[in-house]
């Protein structure tokens, strides 16, 4: 491969980059604004658990006079709770006791509240999306190196981008399962050792010229 067709591939992949670049970036702000809004959402239903249930009660009596309702609350295989034509069933995990007696009364008088379950459930969720937010952060920080360095194979980007991928591959496990993790565990792998591999061709061709 001559310099030129080399010069004429290195500028598809700096735009290809820098359109990579902008869609990360859209979409770490879609996480960033999720992440804020359902961790808003799930402190004003625990912090405002009475006037909370009583609209939530209300809406699903509302509902239930023309069909049943049911929904369970669960992140990936964590079960938070159920709601079941309006009785309320807390998850065995967050069945909680304590020898304090202001605590015990908490739990006790929480144990059947709508607010409670779903509330936790955001919080749950707003931390997932948290976690995706780094993660693509991190990614769009790949994007930045490339086009600071004009290199794809620049010293940090393998790095970071196994980085990306191990957290997308815990993410994928406590979501989807262990089978879906493993796949993406060994593309990560897989990814890396190539990414590593170009690295060091890399630092061989500047060693040569």
């Amino acid at each position: 491969m001559d310099v030129n067709d080399e010069n004429i591939k290195l500028e598809k992949v700096i735009k290809s980059c820098k359109v990579a670049k902008v869609c990360s970036k859209v979409i770490f702000m879609i996480f960033m604004v999720a992440t804020v809004l359902t961790l808003i959402s799930g402190i004003v239903l625990i912090a405002d658990r009475k006037d909370m249930d009583d609209k939530i009660k209300t809406g699903i009596l509302n509902k239930t006079e023309t069909c049943s309702f049911k929904k369970d609350f669960s992140i990936g295989g964590f079960k938070i709770g159920s709601i079941d034509d309006g009785d309320v069933e807390l998850s065995d995990n967050l069945e909680l006791e304590s020898s304090v007696p202001s605590l015990q009364k908490f739990f006790d008088d929480n144990k059947d509240s709508y607010s409670l379950v779903i509330g936790i459930y955001l919080l749950g969720a707003s931390l997932i999306c948290l976690i995706l937010t780094f993660a693509v952060w991190l990614i769009s920080t790949v994007f930045d190196i490339i086009l600071k360095e004009g290199n794809p194979f620049a010293d940090n980007v393998p790095k970071r981008i196994l980085t990306s991928m191990i957290i997308l591959t815990v993410i994928i496990a406590m979501t989807s399962g262990i089978g879906f993790a493993v796949l993406l565990g060994i593309t990560t792998w897989a990814v890396y050792t190539i990414m590593d591999y170009g690295k060091l061709l890399r630092i061989q061709s500047d060693e040569t010229l």
